[in-house]
């Protein structure tokens, strides 16, 4: 098992043939750290892998970052550290490749694949990823939860009760899914559909622009959006912190304690999160 600890951008643009990618940010280090995913769960989740864990845990795990020569030249502070630490529980042998990618690219460049070769190598496979997140429909729903004073998130159910909706003054949604209908109610200029599975494959980058357009129209007409996919923990959450991310000038880890920090319960797929980190590099 080969496991690139660089950024989803540095990933994507070229990496070892076969490497699986985790998402690297203080908010992924953090949840390892304070034991909140399990790094067995956190590479089942972040990483392509169709059979699983158990023909990679009696064998050799290697691991790299851009540069690093040793272990004793990773910080203790840094996320490749974390992980490493995380990894010798879980793997019998576990590896960091000395001089990390550079100089792998430097000696093997033919052994290295760049996004575009990836994509064309795996677009037979990616349709049929499951979802990364749990099936996750609340117990009990919260209703709609107020971001900003002109934007709310919130789930299926939220954006089909007119009385609700009503209540908080929402006249415009967002429906970020392929399949959850818009209500007879929502008028179709106050409606904006992101047709997009909570899966591995499927990417919400390429809406952020569609999205902010939007909300920003919402915003400057005084009026409310909801922001909703069926539960309101995955997409939809992706989408506000986009948004809160450009609005607020944010960097990606404080969008996200800030949305968590309304909605408790959100919870990206790590594909998503990896997006989001890519949209911060693009902000800059």
């Amino acid at each position: 098992l080969i496991v690139d600890s660089r950024s989803f951008l540095e990933y994507n643009d070229l990496h070892i043939q076969g490497a699986v990618n985790v998402c690297c940010s203080k908010l992924v280090k953090r949840r390892l750290q304070q034991d909140k995913v399990c790094v067995r769960d956190f590479l089942l989740q972040n990483c392509r892998l169709e059979r699983g864990l158990v023909e990679y845990e009696n064998g050799d795990v290697i691991v790299y970052d851009q540069s690093s020569v040793s272990t004793a030249s990773v910080s203790p502070d840094s996320f490749l550290h974390v992980l490493l630490h995380k990894l010798i529980h879980v793997f019998r042998r576990v590896f960091l490749l000395s001089g990390g990618f550079l100089e792998f690219q430097a000696c093997y460049g033919d052994l290295c694949e760049d996004k575009s070769r990836l994509l064309r190598s795996s677009s037979s496979t990616l349709h049929n990823m499951t979802s990364l997140s749990q099936p996750c429909l609340p117990i009990t729903n919260v209703g709609p939860t107020r971001i900003l004073p002109f934007l709310y998130l919130g789930s299926q159910q939220d954006a089909h009760n007119q009385e609700l909706l009503s209540d908080f003054n929402i006249t415009y949604e967002v429906n970020v899914s392929t399949n959850c209908p818009k209500p007879d109610f929502i008028q179709d200029s106050h409606f904006l559909r992101l047709p997009v599975n909570d899966s591995y494959g499927e990417k919400l980058l390429p809406y952020f622009v569609r999205a902010t357009q939007f909300i920003d129209k919402v915003r400057e007409t005084n009026g409310s959006v909801l922001v909703h996919c069926l539960a309101g923990i995955s997409r939809s959450p992706t989408v506000a912190i986009a948004y809160v991310m450009r609005h607020l000038q944010m960097t990606f880890d404080d969008a996200f304690r800030y949305v968590k920090s309304k909605r408790s319960s959100i919870s990206p797929n790590f594909n998503f999160l990896g997006q989001l980190l890519e949209y911060e590099r693009q902000l800059r």
